[in-house]
């Protein structure tokens, strides 16, 4: 049994409108299904009686509001299907979907944000809303524990939760760099021209990857625009250069598996404050490019 987040974002209309992530969630938890894209993370991966939270994000709503159990693996609408499925209406579309049993729809929902700190998958507790974008993600049996019966209650449970965060020595700027580099892609300087990658309403910022249980995130998915290939992003972040490499060389050959195509190419960046010998040759025979950062701190007189 696999343990899994399925996520409902406010939906724009072609007539400007915006339908609420709470009512989409409502709505399919009525019908007992749950409408997938082709190209959604973890589709495939998804079996009869495996175990769901539903979150609804964007507006007001960053909320867990309703568990259920998958009575099917993901499967490919008939036309019949869906025009049963979408009510007459272009957000509930699709073209795959898993029926549902067992759905109970929370009278109080939960708050994302109060459930933060106790979430293993949740590994920057200050930008934790790109943890929770679009699509499927993969969770631990303890996280879904935490999310439908609460908090560890004592200190030590917490503590063993939170055994695989990063340290906390790191620099502070580095807690920063996802966002830094998010918010500034366009004029970073990768070496390509590369573009995030999205599917199905998942960004390539915190990308969900591997088998089910895992719990992987991608920090940056990004396609080079010249060459057609995917591109693993991974920052160091405090990590050791074994492990950092270790992580890099995984996710390229998960995507390598589960996303690109037949003739499509792989290949990951390591983004460090600096490169010792043991990263460095941990990826010298890998298509992996190895880049450093710095920054410039600069007073200047503003005048009396």
């Amino acid at each position: 049994m696999n343990y899994w987040i399925f996520i409902a974002n406010y939906w724009k209309l072609s007539d400007g409108q915006w339908v609420d992530s709470r009512e989409i969630i409502r709505t399919r938890a009525g019908d007992k299904f749950w409408g997938l894209g082709e190209r959604t993370p973890n589709r495939k991966a998804l079996a009869k009686d495996d175990r769901v939270v539903f979150y609804a994000g964007g507006g007001d709503s960053q909320v867990f509001m309703a568990t259920a159990t998958l009575a099917s693996p993901s499967y490919e609408l008939t036309t019949e299907q869906n025009e049963l499925v979408s009510h007459g209406r272009e957000e509930f579309r699709t073209q795959h979907g898993v029926d549902l049993e067992d759905v109970e729809l929370w009278s109080v929902p939960k708050s994302a944000r109060d459930l933060v700190p106790h979430l293993s998958f949740i590994q920057n507790k200050e930008f934790w809303g790109t943890y929770l974008q679009g699509g499927v993600r993969s969770i631990s049996p303890a996280d879904y524990l935490v999310i439908t019966e609460g908090a560890a209650a004592d200190l030590a449970q917490q503590i063993a939760r939170q055994a695989d965060l990063e340290s906390s020595a790191e620099f502070a700027l580095e807690q920063h760099l996802e966002e830094f580099i998010q918010v500034n892609w366009p004029a970073i300087d990768f070496g390509a021209p590369l573009a995030l990658y999205e599917a199905e309403g998942q960004p390539g910022r915190q990308f969900p990857a591997g088998p089910p249980g895992s719990n992987w995130s991608i920090d940056f998915l990004a396609v080079d625009k010249t060459l057609g290939e995917l591109v693993v992003i991974e920052l160091k972040k405090g990590r050791s250069s074994d492990s950092v490499a270790g992580q890099v060389l995984r996710y390229m050959a998960w995507v390598k598996e589960n996303l690109a195509g037949e003739a499509q190419g792989v290949r990951g960046v390591v983004i460090a404050k600096e490169v010792d010998d043991s990263l460095r040759y941990a990826l010298k025979a890998q298509p992996v490019d190895l880049k450093t950062y710095e920054v410039k701190f600069r007073l200047t007189d503003a005048g009396s």
